[in-house]
């Protein structure tokens, strides 16, 4: 995957790419020509954060959820103060908080 700078000029984006925005890093889920305004926190359909290289290996070092994220097995995610790990992969993005996901994406481990 690549990765670049969001800028405001208009680009044609390809899916599975990855870019940066507001110090976060995002994947793109959907293949198409930027807007201005077409910021990742603007149009969640065409954009999906993803954790930085390391995050999510540990209890002591996971990824921040912030909705707008798809889960992947094995890694940790912590929301409101807690930690969790996931226990089957989401696939796509899911937007729910945590602690409705217990049960079925993710187990409360701290």
């Amino acid at each position: 995957m690549t990765k670049t700078e969001l800028t405001a000029a208009v680009q044609t984006r390809l899916a599975e790419t990855n870019i940066r925005y507001a110090d976060k890093l995002y994947r793109v889920v959907q293949a198409h020509t930027s807007q201005s305004d077409w910021t990742p926190d603007k149009t969640p359909a065409l954009f999906a954060e993803v954790a930085k290289p390391g995050q999510g290996d540990s209890p002591g070092n996971p990824i921040p959820y912030s909705g707008n994220m798809a889960l992947v097995s094995g890694k940790y995610y912590s929301q409101d103060g807690v930690t969790y790990r996931c226990t089957r992969d989401t696939v796509n993005p899911v937007y729910e908080p945590l602690k409705n996901l217990v049960g079925l994406y993710v187990e409360v481990v701290g």
